[in-house]
C-alpha cells in the first residue's frame, strides 16, 4: 500500500516564527508533471494555500491568504511563508488536487495549526547600514537602513535624524519621501539626502548648501520607536557616526577595477575590486555574468569590503571558454555618479543624450 498524501506544518525551532507547509508523499511522476508545467506557480497559488481564520468564520472563502512561495522537491510541494507567521494567530491549508486530474488524487487535504504563544519572535533590530565604511563623501546621496524583520510605515520622519557635529538634528538635511522607500520585504528602507542641497547651484544649494560638510562628523540615529511588522518597538537605539571627506564628482571607472579570475573546474569565486565603494543595492542586480553565447551564469552574489569588493560564486564549476562582466549603466556609487555621468553635472544637450554609452562589458578567457 502506497503512502497516502499528508498535510503538514513543519517549524524551525532556530528561527521563531519561521516554517513550511508541506504537501508529502506525493506520487513522482505528479511532482515531475508540476515541475515542468510553465503555468506551475498560478496552478498552485489555486490548489495550495494558506489563509489566516478570521475569529468570525463564514466558510473561509473570505479569508485572506498568506503571502509566500512554492518550493517543488523530490516527492512534496512546499509553501515558504513571506513573513514570519505570528504567534497566537490561527491559519489554515487547503490542498485540493482534483484540478490535476490525477486518478489516485481526489481528496481535499485540510490542516489547522498555530504557533504557540510561547514562541516569542526575537526583537527587531537595525542589523545593517549601508554605506558601511565610517568614512563618506559630501556628496553621500543615500542611506539603506536593513532590519531583521519586517517593519511597518509611517515612523521614520519621527525616528530618523541625522546628527550634526554638535550632536544636534541637523535640518533640512535628509528628504522627506511623501511615501516612505521600503523594499518588499519590508526589512530594506532607503534614506535620502536632500537632491537639491546636493547639486550645486540649485536653489537649496545656494541657499542652505551641501547637507554634510568634509572635515566634519555626522551620525545617523535611528530611534527604537520605529514599528515592525509584529507591532513591536526596536530592540534599541541605533547609531552610526562617520566622517565627511570630499566630495567625489565623477563617473564611475571600469577600466580602474580589478578583476581576480577563477580555476576552472572549480567553483571559486570570480572578484571585482573598485577603487570607491559603489551602491549596496545596485551591486546585487546591476553586474551579471554571462558566457560568450550570451548565455547568464547562475550563482550567487557576495559584497563586502566596505561594497568595494563584488563576488561571484557560480552554481556549477568554471569550465574553460570566454565569459563576460556586464555592468548595467545605471550603476552607481554612494554619490550617485555612475558609468555615463557624475550626479552633480550641467544639464545636458541634445547630442550629448543621443551619444550616451550603453551597457559595459568586461571580457575574459578562463583556460
Amino acid at each position: 500500500m502506497t503512502n497516502q498524501p499528508k498535510l503538514m506544518f513543519n517549524a524551525d525551532p532556530r528561527q521563531p516564527g519561521s516554517g513550511r507547509i508541506s504537501v508529502r508523499s506525493l506520487h513522482a511522476d505528479l511532482v515531475a508533471s508540476l515541475a515542468g508545467r510553465p503555468d506551475k506557480g498560478r496552478l498552485l497559488q489555486s490548489i495550495f494555500r494558506v489563509r489566516v481564520i478570521g475569529a468570525e468564520e463564514s466558510g473561509g472563502e473570505d479569508l485572506p491568504d498568506v503571502l509566500g512561495r512554492y518550493e517543488i522537491l523530490e516527492n512534496e510541494v512546499q509553501f515558504v511563508p513571506r513573513f514570519p507567521l505570528d504567534s497566537g494567530i490561527r491559519f489554515r491549508a487547503v490542498f485540493d488536487p482534483r484540478q490535476l486530474d490525477h486518478p489516485e488524487l481526489s481528496e481535499v487535504l485540510t490542516l489547522e495549526f498555530s504557533l504557540p504563544r510561547s514562541m516569542k519572535h526575537p526583537r527587531t533590530q537595525v542589523k545593517h547600514l549601508f554605506p558601511s565604511s565610517d568614512s563618506l563623501p559630501e556628496n553621500l546621496l543615500r542611506f539603506y537602513v536593513c532590519f531583521s524583520n519586517p517593519m511597518r510605515r509611517g515612523r521614520s520622519e519621527d525616528q530618523i535624524r541625522l546628527l550634526g557635529p554638535d550632536g544636534l538634528p541637523a535640518p533640512d538635511t535628509l528628504y522627506r519621501a511623501p511615501i516612505e522607500l521600503w523594499d518588499k520585504s519590508m526589512r530594506h528602507l532607503t534614506i535620502l539626502l536632500d537632491p537639491g542641497r546636493l547639486k550645486r547651484g540649485v536653489g537649496p544649494n545656494r541657499e542652505l548648501g551641501p547637507p554634510l560638510n568634509a572635515g566634519q562628523k555626522y551620525t545617523l540615529a535611528i530611534g527604537s520607536g520605529m514599528i515592525d511588522h509584529f507591532g513591536r518597538c526596536l530592540s534599541e537605539s541605533f547609531y552610526k557616526s562617520f566622517q565627511v571627506t570630499e566630495a567625489v564628482r565623477e563617473p564611475i571607472a571600469v577600466e580602474r577595477w580589478t578583476i581576480l579570475l577563477p580555476a576552472t573546474k572549480s567553483r571559486q569565486p570570480l572578484v571585482l575590486r573598485f577603487p570607491r565603494p559603489l551602491d549596496w543595492a545596485m551591486l546585487w542586480h546591476a553586474i551579471s555574468i554571462a558566457s560568450e553565447g550570451g548565455k547568464r551564469i547562475e550563482g550567487r552574489i557576495a559584497i563586502d569590503h566596505g561594497e568595494k569588493r563584488w563576488r561571484f560564486t557560480p552554481s556549477e564549476p568554471w569550465i574553460e571558454g570566454s565569459y563576460y562582466v556586464n555592468i548595467r549603466s545605471g550603476l552607481e556609487d554612494v554619490s550617485g555618479n555612475n558609468l555615463l555621468a557624475a550626479f552633480d553635472r550641467p544639464l545636458r544637450t541634445a547630442s550629448h543624450l543621443v551619444s550616451q554609452a550603453a551597457n559595459r562589458s568586461i571580457p575574459f578567457h578562463l583556460a
